[in-house]
């Protein structure tokens, strides 16, 4: 993909798909920040990728934090061309067995953080008339997953949002798509596999996927940047499944 000179924000972007994210876009010649949760791993990130130019401790289910974070990240790019909203959090459980705090941490990381961050670029993306944002989603949002209620419906309500902000910003050539990975080889899947149950759960699904096996990070983030591309720039509204033909609609 060629993204020279664009420049990009990508939450979650220390580890995982949001790593590889960053990995792809520096190398096709994109300006990248990323955001982590922690200090010390937005750190570890700035020393293992050298071509950043920001790496930040953001928490995105803040207002006020990703209000600052993002102040920082237009006066380090100078504007921002692509946001990649990637930063998630979920684990594998039996809805019943949980508890309140873990559906707040889940729909405040996974709903209002897209929220925060895309209401807090667009007043610089209109006044630039153009841009690209893509949420990072699954596709447990779309058809649903046992084992992971809330992250479903927080998933699912980005699909939404994410519809309905692509049509109110196309008049300023703002487009907006969604990538729905599947199961994909990232630490919150082996956090999630320390638990014999939660491991039963995800083997179950593995068996499901057509492909037979689950996705490197790197396969969803060729997706990602492909939408964050001018080859894509008649998509919007759009969700892409990346999961091996686990989903099929």
């Amino acid at each position: 993909m060629h993204l020279e000179g664009k420049r990009m924000l990508v939450t979650g972007g220390a580890r995982g798909i949001g790593r590889a994210i960053a990995e792809g876009a520096l190398a096709a010649g994109a300006r990248v920040a990323i955001w982590a949760l922690h200090e010390a791993s937005a750190n570890d990130a700035w020393d293992a990728m050298p071509g950043l130019t920001l790496a930040d401790a953001v928490d995105v289910g803040s207002q006020v934090a990703v209000r600052d974070g993002m102040a920082r990240v237009l006066g380090a790019l100078g504007g921002l061309d692509v946001l990649v909203n990637n930063a998630g959090y979920t684990l594998t459980s039996h809805f019943v067995d949980e508890e309140e705090s873990y559906w707040r941490r889940v729909v405040d990381t996974n709903f209002w953080g897209p929220v925060y961050t895309t209401r807090a670029v667009l007043p610089t993306m209109c006044e630039q008339n153009q841009g690209s944002i893509i949420h990072v989603v699954s596709d447990a949002g779309r058809v649903g997953m046992a084992g992971e209620a809330v992250y479903a419906g927080a998933k699912g309500g980005v699909i939404a949002f994410a519809k309905s902000i692509a049509q109110e910003m196309a008049r300023f050539n703002i487009r907006v798509n969604c990538v729905a990975p599947g199961p994909t080889r990232t630490a919150i899947l082996d956090d999630n596999t320390a638990d014999a149950e939660a491991q039963h759960l995800i083997d179950k699904m593995i068996r499901r996927i057509p492909l037979k096996r689950i996705a490197e990070p790197p396969e969803i983030a060729a997706v990602v940047l492909f939408l964050a591309s001018d080859a894509a720039s008649y998509m919007t509204g759009q969700v892409v499944s990346v999961s091996g033909g686990l989903t099929m609609v």
